[in-house]
């Protein structure tokens, strides 16, 4: 099941993390309190009492996130709601909690009053899977950003939520969109840092 995260669940959410770079950054206990501080939505799948998977959103109301991308983003939105991470256990993998988080987060965005939602995905080096699943869900290009220098570039994705959803149910729950890793850039982190880290 999908639940809300709790503080008993900060040692597994950082082990989850850990197994999950470089599809996402890297995450310290310091960021993960930041994130249990800041973050509207910070959600876990809980399998029978294991944290399986996560999803970490914000909004342009988080002002204090050291994050390029999510400052790229807030330089340009009034408002939104952005995916900042998501990392889905081994085991867990190829059973659709990744599509599931994502409709999750678009109706916790939708009752919030959030018509937009944002997210980011490398292009160099290039990650075809999470761009695929993307263009699935509804995504569409709006820039291309460098982080971190020349040698790595993210596209901009944003999902207006006044539009028709058209997610292609063919592929939840399969591997057909890479719902392993889905989630934003590699270094985002600093966490996916520099937040993601990004």
């Amino acid at each position: 099941m999908i639940r809300d995260a709790t503080p008993d669940d900060h040692e597994p959410l950082l082990a989850l993390n850990a197994a999950n770079v470089p599809e996402v950054g890297t995450m310290d206990a310091a960021r993960l309190d930041f994130f249990f501080e800041q973050a509207p939505y910070l959600k876990v799948v809980d399998l029978d009492g294991t944290v399986a998977g996560m999803l970490i959103g914000l909004t342009e109301a988080t002002t204090d996130y050291p994050s390029k991308n999510y400052g790229w983003f807030r330089e340009r939105y009034d408002s939104f709601a952005y995916i900042d991470r998501i990392a889905i256990g081994e085991t867990a993998r190829g059973q659709g909690w990744g599509p599931a988080l994502y409709a999750d987060f678009q109706e916790w965005a939708a009752a919030n009053d959030r018509s937009r939602l944002l997210a980011e995905v490398n292009t160099e080096p290039p990650n075809q899977r999470s761009l695929r699943f993307h263009h699935i869900f509804g995504f569409v290009e709006v820039g291309r950003f460098r982080p971190y220098g020349p040698d790595e570039e993210v596209a901009m994705l944003a999902k207006e939520l006044a539009s028709p959803d058209h997610i292609d149910t063919e592929y939840i729950g399969t591997d057909h969109i890479g719902t392993d890793h889905i989630g934003t850039d590699q270094r985002g982190a600093a966490v996916q840092t520099d937040g993601n880290q990004r």
